[in-house]
């Protein structure tokens, strides 16, 4: 789909990969992007990107003004300058506007700078002169599958799935067609499962301290008893979730779903997990904007008796500023019981922020990061069990080679407590550290496996809730 210049096909090759695994970050994960660089080229498209040309008795010349051009706005593109080069070449529109080469690169130059509607423009006049050019009919199919528009992205994909090109590229161009009938069934009532199986080790499944002598708030040190010590199992663990979504119209839908998970812990019955989650509200999306507003119920089981329910909402928002990046904001609000232990009944509250980007590169690396505030304050007005927190989250995924998907995540937190723990005569401060790594590789279209390990480490002023911990794991899916 670019001019077929020797010299120039390898770059060629990277900035299409690079193009296409920018179309969009629900796509970034799923579609080969450089399988469409391998479609073929019309040769009545010259190279631009020569430096000089040769005249009729073979003596070399110097490059018109367009070839230079077009040889810097590739260059940029390479290097990852797209934006550049789009306004390098937008600013030259009333001089070459017309002329394929000139309109095929800015269209190229604007679809990977984030500037779909601009890229619409300049690849329609190439397919005027051109119209057999499979690459520019490729590039704005999905340009016009950034804007949303599905019908015309349809009908260019389809129009050059019809031509005989590579096996690989046609199954790239096949992904894109079935996100747009993805899309289109999302105008429909939806219901939506997912099922997981997990068998693991985890070094602390009681959270024990990991100091061997406290000191009491009179001085005296004591040894911790066996309880609290950390206490390691092995880890088997399932879960079952369900969600059921239904457009209303301008917009709007109706979603509620729920998920019930369990834990088991065969050397420490008593610490068995039964969680059970339900969550309802709508969905509203306006342009780039989507909002969500959910009332969400849980209810915690430790060793089979009643632990903690926890009732609130979450407002969020999120926008795509363009094809690869995304940025959102969240405020959650809960009411948190005990039935057992009524003294720590609390309300939470906490703001965030959230924010992912597809970066270069043929492996597709993701970033996503966010960070939030909050507090928990006891409904008993006790300030030893009243906090403050802050915390911060990034991770990144990217291929790893053979299927595999990785990921490395780091989160941190910091939890600062109002009041004198009596027991101990000091306030708690918690700094809690977690890195974890995995990855995850898809068995069929359903089913994919996913090794994990984890490792958590919280430094805190109170003794007994300075612990280390160690969970590993390979976890079954079905989506």
């Amino acid at each position: 789909m670019r001019p077929a210049a020797s010299a120039h096909g390898a770059r060629g090759s990277r900035r299409a990969a690079r193009a296409r695994a920018f179309a969009l970050s629900a796509l970034a994960a799923l579609v080969a992007p450089h399988a469409l660089a391998q479609l073929k080229v019309p040769s009545a498209m010259p190279s631009t990107g020569a430096a000089a040309q040769v005249d009729a008795d073979g003596s070399a010349v110097a490059a018109s003004p367009l070839a230079q051009l077009l040889a810097r706005a590739r260059r940029m593109i390479d290097d990852g300058r797209a934006e550049a080069a789009f306004r390098t070449l937008q600013a030259r529109v009333a001089d070459y506007g017309g002329d394929p080469d000139f309109d095929y690169l800015l269209g190229l130059a604007a679809l990977d700078s984030g500037h779909p509607g601009e890229a619409v423009i300049a690849l329609e006049r190439v397919l005027m002169v051109r119209p057999g050019f499979l690459q520019a009919r490729a590039e704005i199919a999905r340009a016009y599958f950034a804007l949303r528009e599905r019908e015309n992205a349809r009908r260019e994909f389809e129009i050059v799935a019809a031509q005989r090109i590579p096996d690989e590229a046609r199954r790239v161009i096949g992904r894109y067609l079935d996100a747009i009938r993805s899309i289109d069934d999302a105008a429909r009532p939806s219901l939506v499962g997912l099922v997981e199986l997990e068998a693991g080790y985890d070094s602390n499944v009681n959270f024990g301290s990991s100091t061997g002598q406290w000191v009491l708030a009179d001085g005296t040190a004591v040894i911790p008893l066996g309880i609290s010590l950390p206490r390691n199992s092995s880890v088997f663990a399932s879960a079952l979730g369900l969600n059921w979504s239904v457009p209303m119209g301008g917009g709007w839908q109706w979603t509620t779903g729920g998920r019930a998970s369990l834990r088991r812990y065969p050397s420490a019955h008593t610490l068995d997990q039964d969680q059970f989650d339900l969550s309802s509200g709508f969905a509203f999306r306006t342009g780039c904007h989507q909002f969500n507003m959910l009332a969400q119920f849980q209810h915690l089981q430790l060793g089979g008796a009643a632990f903690r329910n926890a009732l609130g909402a979450l407002g969020q928002w999120q926008c795509d500023l363009d094809a690869r990046t995304q940025v959102g904001a969240y405020v959650q609000a809960f009411s948190l019981e005990f039935p057992e232990e009524p003294t720590r009944d609390a309300r939470r509250g906490a703001v965030g922020l959230t924010f992912a980007r597809v970066l270069d590169g043929t492996r597709r690396p993701i970033v996503v990061a966010g960070a939030q505030v909050g507090s928990e304050t006891s409904r008993r007005d006790l300030d030893n069990l009243s906090y403050d927190f802050l915390g911060a989250r990034a991770a990144l995924s990217m291929g790893v080679g053979g299927g595999w998907r990785g990921f490395a995540a780091l989160s941190w937190e910091a939890r600062n407590f109002d009041g004198v723990e009596p027991i101990f005569g000091v306030a708690r401060r918690d700094r809690q550290t977690e890195v974890r790594f995995g990855a995850e590789r898809a068995l069929t279209a359903d089913w994919s496996v996913a090794p994990a390990i984890t490792f958590t480490r919280n430094r805190s002023t109170l003794d007994p809730n300075d612990f280390r911990r160690t969970q590993a794991g390979v976890t079954l899916r079905y989506r």
